[in-house]
């Protein structure tokens, strides 16, 4: 919780954001003025609230991010 507080950014990655407690941080993150970005296969309850979501695989997704570093 400490950490999530702390952050500039909350990402997520391949979760369900379904399974509580920790599907409390990403929000807990974006009410304290983090950035919040969703890397899922699927649509998750907590889309509408992020700053990107991106539906795809996570593998591929990272690699592609890294890459453009």
């Amino acid at each position: 919780e400490a950490a999530t507080l702390a952050c500039d950014l909350m990402l997520v990655l391949g979760s369900s954001l379904a399974v509580y407690p920790a599907a409390g941080f990403p929000l807990l993150a974006k009410r304290n003025g983090a950035r919040l970005a969703i890397v899922n296969r699927e649509e998750t309850p907590q889309d509408r609230f992020a700053d990107l979501v991106i539906n795809a695989e996570i593998g591929p997704t990272m690699q592609a991010a890294i890459d453009a570093l």
